[in-house]
């Protein structure tokens, strides 16, 4: 039987980037960097999800800034 490679979530990969969203960032900017970093292209809709997860989890914090949500850790 193949044995089947456990892929990271949306979720993982969003918390391995530490250092860039030491900063605050929009979730346009993180899914660039995401895309940049990692090579893995990731639907808006689906990163929103998991930044939603993440905030309710206490891993992320947001802030508004006009009628643009702001991510950072």
């Amino acid at each position: 039987m193949a044995k089947k490679k456990s892929e990271k979530s949306i979720a993982d990969r969003i918390l391995e980037l530490n250092a860039f969203l030491h900063t605050s960032k929009t979730a346009e900017e993180i899914k660039a960097e995401i895309k940049d970093s990692t090579g893995h292209n990731i639907k808006l809709d689906d990163l929103r999800v998991n930044l939603l997860y993440l905030l309710r989890r206490e891993k992320i914090k947001r802030k508004k800034d006009g009628k643009i949500y702001k991510y950072s850790i």
